[in-house]
Order: C-alpha cells, then structure tokens, then sequence
C-alpha cells in the first residue's frame, strides 16, 4: 500500500475502524477518513453513516492493490471471507491471500479434520509433484520412429 497512508487499512477491521484507536488515543476513523479524503480528493465524507465508510473501506483497498496477486492459491468464492484464524479479525480473500496465510489456514483446518483436502477450501492450490519411481537414465540415445510416407 502507499506509504501516505496512517495505517495499511486492508488489514483493518470495519469494527476497528469505527471504534478503534492508536496508541496516542487518536481514533482510528479520523485517520481513515483523512487517508481516504486524500486518495480520493473529497472534501466532505459522511463519518457517522456505517455503510459509506464500509464503502469508502472497500474503494481504498480496491484503488490501491499494487499488483495482481500472486499466491499459488485461491479459495472458493463461497470461501472468501474466512478468518485466518479462529476468533480473529483479520478475514482472508482472494485478493489479500498469500502463500503464508494459506498454509496458516490449512495448518489450521488440519488440526481440526486430519482428513482435510485443499480441494475443500481452495479452487487453485499447487499440486504435489509425484516422486520418480526409478532413476532416469543418463547417456542414452534416444531415437524417433521413422515416419511411413504413403504412395
């Protein structure tokens, strides 16, 4: 994220926001809403209204990904949303996982279910390469069927 910002607001909750404050007893909803009036050149916001600031919350992170995602994972859409861990805030998406968080996660659904499969949670997850059964040959020529011309 921009290093304007007060904070990385992506990793904050709604409820956080609202009713939160630093260490310096500032709220954090004032810092938000200076961030967001800064990104986004408004004057006037409407901080006592829920649902604008879940949408101002929304508009910040969606404007300032810095690139495409590249985890080698991706939950199922009806996924989305889960929390990284039990009883905490910080919800996991599509656009906010990484390699780290998944196996987190997946640490975390396996001490539950030890017959847990990725394909539960994820749509895209790297699979395991199989083990060669023998060793390859080295040095050997390899040789090409002769194509058969037909008159």
């Amino acid at each position: 994220m921009q290093s304007s910002w007060a904070h990385n607001w992506s990793e904050f909750s709604l409820e956080l926001i609202i009713g939160g404050k630093t260490s310096d007893n500032i709220p954090f909803l004032k810092l938000f809403l200076q961030d967001y009036k800064k990104e986004f050149h408004v004057e006037v916001v409407n901080a006592g209204c829920q649902k604008c600031i879940y949408q101002y919350h929304k508009d910040l992170i969606n404007k300032n990904r810095k690139m495409e995602n590249v985890s080698k994972y991706r939950l199922h859409k009806k996924r989305e949303g889960i929390q990284l861990e039990f009883g905490g805030a910080f919800l996991l998406n599509n656009e906010n996982i990484t390699d780290d968080y998944a196996k987190k996660l997946i640490a975390r659904f396996k001490e539950i279910d030890p017959n847990f499969k990725l394909e539960d949670l994820f749509e895209v997850y790297p699979k395991a390469t199989p083990e060669p059964t023998e060793e390859p040959i080295i040095g050997q020529p390899t040789y090409q069927a002769k194509k058969k011309h037909r008159k």
